[in-house]
């Protein structure tokens, strides 16, 4: 896999139906498929709180990995129709964390792409956050100068 996308991520989060503040990045990425599954690799930022990482997430039907590795290090699998527990990491440590997938969708063609996953995070056994993950790619285009 070469640095061949553009990889936009935007998580929004709601919490007693208001939502909170969304996290935006784009940045260069990889994206292939093997056996099947497709794959999306890039490197997180300071602004998502996981500066020094590499995040790689895995899909396939009705499936998502999300795994990163470097500064901080996890793995999180989402299943649609699941309730997981898990330490969900954050940059201050891991809570201990209930994981309800609601629903994936995703569709790939090519270098372009989204993939969205819906789900809730019952932290601590407190309230529900409402959470969507979306992803889109696109061809990575280089400017000649």
């Amino acid at each position: 896999m070469d640095n061949n996308v553009l990889v936009s991520i935007k998580t929004r989060q709601f919490a007693d139906g208001e939502e909170l503040d969304a996290i935006e990045l784009q940045t260069p990425g990889k994206f292939g498929i093997l056996n099947g599954k497709y794959y999306i690799k890039y490197e997180e930022s300071e602004m998502t709180g996981f500066p020094d990482t590499t995040t790689t997430i895995k899909v396939w039907e009705n499936n998502v990995l999300v795994g990163r590795k470097g500064k901080f290090n996890m793995q999180l699998h989402y299943e649609a129709g699941t309730e997981k527990l898990c330490l969900y990491p954050t940059p201050y440590g891991e809570i201990g964390t209930l994981i309800k997938t609601d629903e994936i969708e995703f569709d790939f063609v090519d270098l372009s792409g989204k993939l969205r996953v819906d789900y809730e995070l019952e932290p601590n056994n407190e309230s529900v956050l409402k959470n969507s993950l979306n992803v889109s790619i696109k061809p990575l285009s280089i400017q000649k100068g």
